[in-house]
């Protein structure tokens, strides 16, 4: 075990991508709570660094080029890679990220060594957690096998020990959390129209087309204002529905934030209209600016909401139930104040940052090698 007292601990850190979104902000959120006791290498494999905004200015991070060859299982190349990457910097611990990040998991167990952590968020739109491919199943039972897996719901640390079999003493699910008094915004409430909104990438997995259309069939009277906050591939497609639907003047698509705190206190509810999520970031930081949520029943979600709230949380299918959920949170701003205030207090009791990055920084001191 390495003493924090000592010098500071390098971390080598491969992402798929580095383009906004929870794992990321959560990354920067640890960074920056870990403090000047570590020392962070960053590879986004897609090239994509614009979440770095992020990253407090005072963390030391560095981000490294790396050209990846598509593959289907694992490349070669990307491997011998990848072990010249980790040896140039010879990291303490090695994170990994995802199925994308795999590779670096292998190169790091033909020949490296370094200790690894491999962080498990979630699945994009190719990879059905209830359908998982066989051969990333048994590639992950393997190539994780002398890793320490670190998810944030309960159902990715079920999928781990049950599906991939990796042994239970190697799972460690460290909840999601956020700065509470960060999110404790002033409400501007000043709107003529109720405002629903929603903060994710653009991506296929978060069908955004499902709130698009559930919220033109919850808002019948043009009463409420969708605001979708957020960039990614999707930005196209969806904005050419909104236009399709003559609804140009009623939802918005702004792009990506550095501050969702400003865009919270200017919503009356937030949506989640994810086919997959696990433990969403910025769920959490809605149920902290004190909003109610309409969500699909997927991940964690209907456990991270007050129970108050898990009426609106809505089978993951029927579109009908989502947009119903919808409608009953334009409607009644009676059951937005109450879910939102039971919200909140579970976002207090539940959700606390600090308590996230202090259990982030027993893991990272325990497995942390001498030099």
């Amino acid at each position: 075990m390495k003493s924090a007292a000592m010098a500071p601990i390098v971390m080598a850190h491969i992402f798929p991508s580095f383009a906004y979104g929870g794992q990321q902000a959560r990354f920067a959120a640890l960074a920056g709570g870990l403090g000047r006791g570590f020392t962070h290498h960053i590879i986004a494999l897609d090239g994509d660094r614009a979440a770095r905004a992020l990253i407090s200015a005072d963390v030391s991070v560095t981000f490294h080029d790396f050209k990846a060859r598509k593959s289907s299982l694992a490349s070669i190349r990307n491997i011998i890679g990848f072990q010249r990457f980790l040896k140039s910097i010879n990291p303490d611990i090695l994170c990994t990220y995802n199925w994308g990040a795999m590779e670096a998991v292998l190169a790091n167990r033909l020949g490296v060594g370094a200790p690894n952590i491999h962080f498990e968020d979630g699945f994009g739109a190719q990879e059905d957690p209830a359908r998982q491919k066989t051969r990333r199943v048994w590639a992950r039972r393997f190539w994780l096998g002398k890793s320490v897996v670190v998810t944030p719901s309960v159902r990715l640390e079920n999928l781990a020990i049950d599906i991939w079999k990796l042994k239970r003493e190697r799972v460690i699910r460290i909840p999601n959390g956020v700065d509470f008094e960060r999110f404790q915004v002033t409400p501007t409430r000043l709107n003529r129209y109720i405002v629903v909104g929603s903060i994710g990438a653009l991506r296929s997995e978060k069908n955004y087309l499902r709130l698009i259309t559930a919220f033109l069939k919850a808002d019948l009277e043009h009463k409420a204002k969708l605001i979708i906050v957020g960039e990614g591939p999707e930005r196209g497609s969806l904005a050419a529905a909104i236009k399709q639907a003559g609804a140009s003047d009623r939802i918005s698509l702004p792009g990506a934030t550095q501050t969702p705190e400003q865009y919270y206190s200017n919503f009356d509810a937030y949506a989640v209209s994810s086919d997959t999520e696990q433990a969403p970031l910025t769920l959490m930081e809605a149920m902290a600016a004190g909003l109610p949520v309409a969500s699909t029943n997927v991940g964690d979600v209907a456990a991270i909401v007050a129970a108050e709230n898990r009426a609106f949380i809505t089978p993951l299918g029927d579109d009908n139930a989502f947009a119903l959920a919808l409608t009953h949170l334009i409607q009644n701003s009676d059951a937005r104040s109450t879910l939102g205030a039971a919200n909140r207090r579970k976002a207090k009791k539940e959700y606390d940052a600090a308590k996230m990055i202090e259990r982030h920084r027993v893991l990272y001191l325990s497995m942390a090698r001498l030099k």
